[in-house]
């Protein structure tokens, strides 16, 4: 636990704008809206009123205690409070999975992929910066190693859980500031690889926003219609090799998904998802590839869940209920904290089973008031429900729609690769037991790890991936979900579970 002495001054501020002048930076999944509830802090001293919205999120006992949310607090004068910031821990296990994921070996590219295309030992650093979590690994360029990798939280997650949030916060006057913290992060994980940021040259992928903050770039266009980005082009700024994007909401993590599984060069047809807040995905193969984006939402990244946590010690990522006894794993067998994306998934799953929660989503009345007991505090409530309906809608919805535009049934879907953190841990049967995905693909359903880091590692081995890339964009084609009526029919369709 951390304490922080300061005043308002004459500017009265929130407690969240304050601890951000400061550099520290409390997550803040809603973008200080008031809705999340998370970006608790105690007071010692100097304590001020609650408002509306926090004693809607705040119990009687945690009022009389003083805590309050960052965002909504505005204290006059002197005070102190103390705050924890357990997302910024990133677990052991994490970063193997991230450094599994990125081992070239076991893509496309093998283990000698790049040789002769670089100078003997050089070293460079892939990057992928996700909404959530950076990633960067350090490779040899020449035998396309991976040395080592690190993860981090991205830090602009003060400013909001998804792309929409740093959108507005860039567009509100928070460009430059949104810039300095990416570019603080991925120095920071540079350093922890042991180099030097200055000079070693860097490979990058990410989503569109993400990039567009990174490199200072209006966001003005990325949520008005007709979304049109200011630069997703392959190209080098410096020491730095920008990876190329499709479109405002299909950017070059996806891109880079595309060559890292193989779908440019395949004959046949595969099927890439990525779970994560935007729900991106791709299908086809090395002569057509059809993209897509829908707003799932951060519900299984731990975002917008009451008591949601991103992959940290204490987690709740495994669940088991019977007869309403409950069962968990967490993440290093430590004191549960709280539920990250996994045991989101695990938890709908289980009350679905039980018949605590029935197709329409709807609790038993015994739980509807205080929601679902797991652990201690730790609850599961009708909203969270809510979150996971609209999460797994959109992204079983978006998947079916382009199966159906690209004019094929399941059965001509050779694999279907699961990109991302989340894909590469949630339980298939489970995943398909709550309609995310098809039970008829299940079986040629592949976990594929990080492909956006995979497809930047590759990139940073052999110059001449960087034509993949070029063609991969060249070829595909994004459907409009937003404009869709068949997306918008399947998306009330599948807001019913499948029990």
């Amino acid at each position: 636990m951390l304490q922080f002495t300061g005043t308002t001054g004459k500017t009265k501020q929130t407690i969240l704008e304050l601890l951000r002048g400061e550099g520290i930076f409390l997550p803040a999944d809603c973008g200080g809206r008031g809705t999340c509830g998370k970006c608790r802090v105690r007071f010692l001293d100097g304590v001020p009123a609650p408002t509306e919205e926090e004693q809607k999120k705040l119990t009687a006992e945690q009022l009389r205690d003083g805590v309050r949310l960052a965002c909504r607090s505005c204290p006059e004068g002197e005070f102190t409070i103390e705050y924890e910031l357990a997302e910024e821990e990133i677990t052991a296990e994490s970063i193997a999975s991230e450094k599994d994921a990125a081992v070239t070996e076991s893509g496309s590219s093998g283990p000698s992929y790049g040789q002769n295309a670089n100078a003997a030992g050089e070293k460079k650093v892939a990057i992928d910066i996700g909404t959530t979590t950076i990633a960067a690994a350090l490779v040899d360029a020449e035998t396309g190693k991976v040395i080592d990798t690190v993860t981090s939280i991205n830090h602009q997650r003060a400013f909001g859980a998804d792309v929409i949030s740093r959108i507005k916060a860039s567009n509100d006057g928070k460009k430059e500031e949104l810039k300095q913290l990416v570019c603080t992060d991925l120095r920071n994980l540079v350093a922890q690889l042991g180099e030097d940021p200055d000079t070693i040259p860097v490979v990058i992928a990410g989503n569109t926003t993400m990039q567009h903050l990174l490199l200072g770039l209006s966001c003005e266009t990325l949520g008005v219609a007709p979304f049109t980005p200011v630069d997703i082009s392959l190209h080098e700024v410096e020491n730095k090799l920008m990876l190329p994007g499709i479109s405002t909401y299909v950017g070059a993590d996806i891109v880079a998904g595309i060559v890292a599984t193989g779908m440019d060069q395949s004959d046949e047809i595969c099927m890439l998802i990525d779970m994560g807040t935007n729900g991106e995905m791709a299908i086809g193969n090395k002569d057509r590839i059809l993209v897509a984006s829908t707003a799932a939402g951060p519900a299984f990244e731990g975002g917008n869940i009451s008591c949601g946590v991103a992959g940290i010690p204490g987690a709740i990522s495994r669940v088991n209920i019977t007869d309403g006894e409950v069962q968990y794993e967490t993440i290093g067998g430590k004191e549960p904290v709280g539920l990250c994306g996994t045991g989101v998934l695990e938890v709908m799953f289980e009350l679905l089973k039980e018949e605590i929660v029935d197709e329409t989503g709807l609790m038993d009345d015994e739980y509807v008031d205080d929601g679902f007991p797991l652990a201690g505090s730790i609850v599961f409530t009708d909203r969270d429900i809510r979150e996971v309906q609209l999460a797994k809608s959109a992204i079983r919805a978006g998947a079916e729609t382009l199966i159906k535009e690209f004019g094929i049934t399941y059965d001509k879907i050779r694999t279907l690769y699961l990109a991302g953190g989340f894909g590469q841990k949630i339980d298939l049967k489970k995943a398909a037991g709550i309609g995310i995905l098809p039970e008829e693909l299940i079986g040629r359903t592949e976990a594929a790890g990080n492909t956006s880091l995979q497809g930047a590692v590759m990139a940073a081995c052999d110059s001449s991936v960087k034509e993949r890339y070029l063609h991969a964009v060249s070829i595909s084609e994004e459907v409009s979900l937003s404009e869709s009526a068949l997306f918008n029919d399947l998306y009330v369709e599948h807001m019913f579970f499948e029990v």
